[in-house]
């Protein structure tokens, strides 16, 4: 197979073009430029611009949550492949991220995500901006987002603020928003897992070890090195106790009659 098949090949994958040039170099030996695989990459798939504007936050200030699709993974505990998802969390400052995969998107699931990450940052931003995910937002509207009891109780516990998005605009927490495809076409695409945990382990080396060290292309800076530099400081501080959901069971009492 030549390099031109494996770059066709990666592309029909959708794999992100930077990804592309990594896994020429690593997998195929390759020994040209990045620039040189920009423009063949180009000229097989032009580029469409896309308008947007970009709001920039302060350093600890926000950081955007968002679950993903994976495709179906191998349960190690079962065996069996089963629909798997991946949560991230973007410190928008720095770019910095906490991604986990998973099997589902329930309530547990959620503020456990959120835990890790803010356990993985050693602190907390002062808001989160979320998608309108059922375990978090149990109405969404234009005027009036109800977030679930459980969730508003972590919220308050590790001390930030909640900003849902407005249904049905994704472009109100773009950070995460792109992140979601950058995950997709840079990480998973093209990749084989032994098992969910596998997936996990190579998906923290990912995020620590190229996603984390990249010349990021808006701020032009590795996020990593932002991070610590900067915006670790600026978070607040953990709680003394980590937040423990409490599952509460409804059950009906039969009466017996003698």
């Amino acid at each position: 197979m030549t390099l031109t098949d494996v770059v066709t090949l990666l592309l029909k994958d959708e794999v992100e073009m930077a990804t592309i040039y990594r896994r020429l170099v690593k997998n195929h030996g390759y020994r040209g430029s990045y620039a040189s695989v920009k423009r063949f990459v180009r000229r097989i798939k032009p580029l469409k611009p896309v308008g947007c504007i970009r709001i920039e936050t302060a350093p600890g200030r926000e950081a955007q949550v968002d679950f993903g699709s994976a495709g179906k993974l191998r349960d190690p505990k079962t065996g069996k492949m089963r629909q798997a998802y991946f949560f991230i969390m973007k410190l928008s400052w720095s770019r910095h991220m906490y991604g986990e995969l998973v099997f589902d998107q329930k309530m547990g699931t959620w503020i456990r995500c959120h835990r890790n990450a803010f356990e993985s940052f050693g602190g907390v931003p002062e808001e989160v901006v979320i998608d309108n995910l059922k375990a978090a937002v149990i109405k969404a509207s234009l005027e009036d987002q109800t977030l679930s009891i459980p969730y508003k109780r972590f919220a308050v516990h590790y001390g930030f603020l909640v900003h849902p998005c407005r249904p049905r605009t994704p472009q109100h927490k773009g950070k995460s928003e792109s992140d979601v495809h950058y995950v997709k076409r840079a990480f998973l695409a093209g990749q084989e897992f032994m098992d969910i945990d596998d997936a996990n382990r190579k998906f923290r080396e990912w995020i620590m070890n190229e996603a984390g060290t990249r010349e990021h292309g808006t701020t032009h800076e590795a996020p990593i090195l932002r991070f610590h530099e900067t915006e670790k400081a600026a978070l607040k501080p953990l709680p003394l106790e980590p937040f423990e959901l409490t599952v509460v069971y409804h059950s009906k009492v039969c009466e017996f009659r003698t």
